[in-house]
């Protein structure tokens, strides 16, 4: 019995260990774009060879003269334009226009499916902002 209680304690201090382990955050990848041109919202000018250094999931600068980290991952993208992301405000996620009537028939969860795999195809058109006008799930 007490062998038990000891195993039991000591489980848990392994699993309290490996998950304060777990919860340490890994340093932030950075990741620098080099564009040809950047679309520049606030002043409607298009500006040429920008820099746009990406820490984590967070911009850190854009311009010019950004500063590049020597560890980053560079990604060279001279003969493109580069914008932010897109807002479409009308757009029905989880709809098929092949499907007409029988779309009735469709149940939820299939509507589920079918709405994340919209949702891949719109983040991939470049629309990081959606309004889903439509879904009955």
């Amino acid at each position: 019995m007490r062998l038990s209680r000891w195993w039991g304690v000591f489980a848990l201090a392994f699993l309290w260990i490996g998950w304060s382990w777990a919860q340490q955050a890994a340093p932030a990848k950075t990741v620098v774009i080099r564009a040809g041109r950047l679309l520049d919202v606030k002043t409607g000018k298009t500006l040429t060879n920008q820099t746009i250094v990406i820490q984590g999931d967070r911009i850190a600068s854009v311009g010019a003269d950004a500063q590049v980290p020597a560890s980053a991952t560079v990604i060279e993208l001279p003969n493109a334009t580069v914008l932010p992301g897109l807002i479409d405000a009308h757009t029905h996620i989880t709809f098929n226009p092949n499907f007409g009537y029988s779309r009735l028939a469709i149940s939820v969860p299939r509507e589920a499916l079918i709405g994340a795999k919209n949702a891949k195809v719109t983040l991939e058109a470049g629309f990081t902002t959606i309004r889903n006008v439509g879904a009955s799930g």
